[in-house]
């Protein structure tokens, strides 16, 4: 018979181990604000509570710090990879990221956008409504669930709808799928996107560059 409470104790006996090989194995001494604790709930295990400060991930932003994010990237794999030394199953352990400190981030994501939006509307004559109809946008995406989906996208639905070629809408004032990728590449260069060393994904049109 299942028995809850030694189930807890058992896992806050291995909590400790599990502590201390993170951080010596993963941070190495960097400092990852994080917090570790038995979770009580029907199946109890331990939630891994890590705070991440995005701006010290994005080089040009003024806490920009090469070894936090060097430590910081990937690392749910990397946490993935040393649960099997605590005696842990991948079940009884539980990964959740609260991400912080991204004002230099999103001022970076809200030029983008607004430089996307300018150029669409002010230099190809593109209807603002248009850009609503197909969620054209450039944001910072992130879940508490996987820190690898962090990342700075730029996105619109297909034109069309249907993937058979592009609206005569967007055509007409010569913006095609290929001339909404080739203007986002071109703004994330502008904006330091690319040379900032953070994750970054080009989908207009759905198209993942």
């Amino acid at each position: 018979m299942y028995d809850e409470d030694k189930k807890i104790e058992e896992l806050n006996n291995k909590l400790p181990m599990l502590k201390k090989i993170v951080e010596s194995l993963i941070f190495k001494g960097v400092d990852v604000k994080h917090d570790f604790h038995v979770a009580k709930s029907r199946y109890p295990y331990i939630l891994m509570q890590f705070y991440l400060e995005l701006d010290k991930m994005y080089k040009g932003s003024p806490i920009y710090d090469e070894k936090y994010k060097n430590v910081t990237n990937e690392i749910e794999m990397k946490v993935n990879d040393v649960i099997k030394y605590t005696g842990l199953g991948i079940t009884e352990v539980g990964q959740y990221y609260t991400y912080t400190e991204m004002e230099y981030i999103d001022e970076v994501v809200k030029d983008c956008k607004d430089d996307l939006i300018n150029i669409l509307t002010m230099e190809y004559k593109i209807p603002y409504h248009l850009l609503e109809e197909y969620n054209i946008t450039i944001q910072l995406n992130y879940t508490p669930d996987y820190a690898s989906d962090t990342k700075i996208l730029a996105y619109c639905e297909s034109l069309g709808r249907s993937g058979m070629g592009t609206d005569s809408r967007f055509m007409e004032r010569g913006v095609s799928c290929n001339k909404l990728i080739e203007i986002v590449d071109i703004i994330f260069d502008k904006n330091g996107v690319k040379d900032s060393g953070f994750e970054y994904s080009n989908c207009m049109c759905e198209k993942c560059m």
